[in-house]
């Protein structure tokens, strides 16, 4: 897209006439037509005053096009973000639930269901925010793929839940914990898919 149809674009979204801007811009009608239609292109001055005038940066002014694309990898990198989180949230409340709670009641020692509720939730609203993520691939055949690999992974990281808590693994269980997540996110997550967690993606 030219500077000139983005102008005009920019212009008929907001629904402004060209005599509006010309009298904003302290120019003529004529000049502003021009502009739209690529005879004529306006001042460094001018293109600074219609990026204030239509609420934009200069850069998606000039090169709209760029700005997509830059706009484009800041979400993929909000978005790579919020899954990593969710992915490091859902292995921390995992391992949590592998420890009882318990509370004193009474000088008994009871186990204290409330606390173990809490946990269970905070672990199915961190699955279900890696499941939205999941939806955030355009590809929908990379998005099945994509669906079964996490469950895999998350059927893995239950198994050494179970483990952790049958045979009292702690420390060493956690850390297990921790590698299963480094490598899901460093290695499966980039190579298989499409997820760039470990290394640079290309547009």
């Amino acid at each position: 897209m030219s500077l000139g149809q983005n102008i005009k674009r920019k212009r008929q979204e907001l629904k402004l006439s060209q005599e509006y801007i010309a009298e904003q811009l302290g120019v003529s009608r004529q000049a502003v037509s021009k502009w739209e239609t690529g005879q004529s292109e306006p001042t460094s001055r001018n293109l600074v005053d219609l990026a204030t005038l239509f609420e934009i940066s200069l850069s998606e002014l000039v090169d709209p096009n760029r700005y997509d694309v830059e706009k484009k990898k800041s979400n993929s990198i909000l978005r790579t973000n919020l899954s990593l989180l969710a992915i490091a949230f859902h292995t921390g409340f995992l391992y949590s639930c592998t420890h009882i709670s318990y509370k004193i009641v009474d000088g008994n020692k009871t186990p204290d269901f409330l606390l173990i509720i809490i946990k269970i939730i905070f672990l199915l609203l961190c699955s279900f925010w890696m499941v939205r993520n999941l939806m955030c691939e355009n590809n929908l055949e990379q998005r099945k793929k994509n669906i079964k690999i996490e469950l895999v992974y998350c059927v893995i990281q239950l198994a050494i839940a179970i483990c952790i808590f049958k045979f009292k693994l702690g420390l060493i269980g956690l850390l297990i914990m921790l590698f299963t997540m480094l490598l899901y996110i460093l290695y499966i997550n980039p190579k298989y898919m499409n997820r760039p967690f470990g290394k640079k993606r290309y547009y």
